[in-house]
């Protein structure tokens, strides 16, 4: 007769019987998909075996931790942000965490309240794109949990972050279309809060290329807000417009098409960005490359570096290029 087991059956034990680490055997119960199946079926057997049942809520509460963080996008229906996320999302699995994402959609009141209920169910934030001011971020870090800032330069309140080089992208997209000739440019303005935007028009303020003008033409960040913006771009009487994203750059096209004109033959349009499905527009849209992919890697791996002990005030910049398709064409 065996005796019965009296102590409480903890992880180790686990662990000791599958015959691998705590941190395997923690990543197994988190879901994580980092762990082969073999181990995992390792895992669960010894863990069945010993009548050991993971306690989601007790373990949060045993380490002070949820192994989640959240994540606050501006726009979750631009599929820029949504491939952020995505590439942080797999990042996060790999490390047994999850991602909570809250939507502001575009409201600069609602930010600060959402920031501060998901870091209350969270270890962390990631802000993607912020269009609070600095009063709320400093708010934000007093909470005591890493925060990581995606493409908004803040160094004075030493936050980590994310940049891509917008200035230096956009004025080589701009120069893009005045070496095809163009001198009448109009820029399509994005959203006001939006740090990126201050960034790409403020290199298309310093354009100083003889003959060349630059109308700036408010618009905002969706394919709704560039298609309406036609009419006073066509008032402009320019050659060539140079859309803050990809999605505006859209409904540029859109809506110049529905007037029976011609791109790029009777007007060019550029983008930023270079979402998905830009190569795929009629005409297959030109554009600056923002390394989507690069910058869900580093957010994540600045947020967990952070998570682990790292001081805050990390910062990665990352350089991007135009990218030319058929959407610009030489002046006629």
């Amino acid at each position: 007769m065996t005796a019965e087991r009296t102590e409480r059956v903890t992880i180790r034990h686990v662990a000791h019987n599958a015959g691998v680490s705590v941190a395997t055997v923690s990543r197994v119960f988190a879901g994580s998909n980092s762990v082969s199946e073999e181990l995992t079926s390792r895992v669960l057997d010894a863990a069945r075996d010993l009548g050991y049942t993971p306690h989601a809520v007790a373990q949060s509460l045993a380490s002070g931790r949820t192994r989640v963080v959240g994540v606050l996008v501006p726009n979750l229906a631009n599929p820029y942000f949504y491939a952020l996320i995505k590439h942080m999302l797999h990042e996060a699995d790999r490390d047994g965490y999850r991602l909570i994402v809250a939507d502001s959609d575009e409201s600069l009141a609602a930010e600060p309240a959402l920031g501060m209920s998901l870091l209350g169910r969270s270890d962390g934030l990631v802000l993607l794109s912020p269009r609070c001011n600095a009063e709320v971020l400093t708010e934000l870090s007093r909470q005591g949990k890493p925060i990581t800032v995606v493409n908004r330069q803040i160094d004075e309140l030493g936050l980590s972050s994310v940049l891509v080089d917008n200035f230096t992208a956009m004025r080589k997209l701009a120069q893009h279309t005045i070496d095809l000739g163009h001198r009448r440019l109009v820029y399509l303005q994005g959203p006001a809060r939006s740090w990126q935007e201050r960034e790409r028009w403020r290199a298309m303020r310093t354009i100083r290329a003889p003959g060349v003008s630059v109308t700036p033409v408010r618009a905002g960040g969706t394919m709704e807000d560039g298609h309406a913006a036609v009419p006073r771009i066509l008032a402009a009487d320019c050659t060539a417009v140079l859309a803050h994203n990809d999605l505006t750059a859209i409904g540029v096209i859109a809506g110049l098409q529905e007037r029976g004109l011609s791109v790029p033959q009777d007007m060019s349009v550029t983008g930023f960005d270079d979402i998905p499905f830009a190569r795929f527009t009629n005409p297959a849209l030109t554009t600056v490359h923002s390394p989507q992919e690069e910058i869900g890697r580093a957010a994540w791996r600045i947020t967990a570096g952070m998570l682990h002990g790292d001081r805050p005030g990390a910062r990665t910049l990352l350089t991007t290029e135009p990218v030319i398709r058929a959407s610009t064409a030489p002046l006629m």
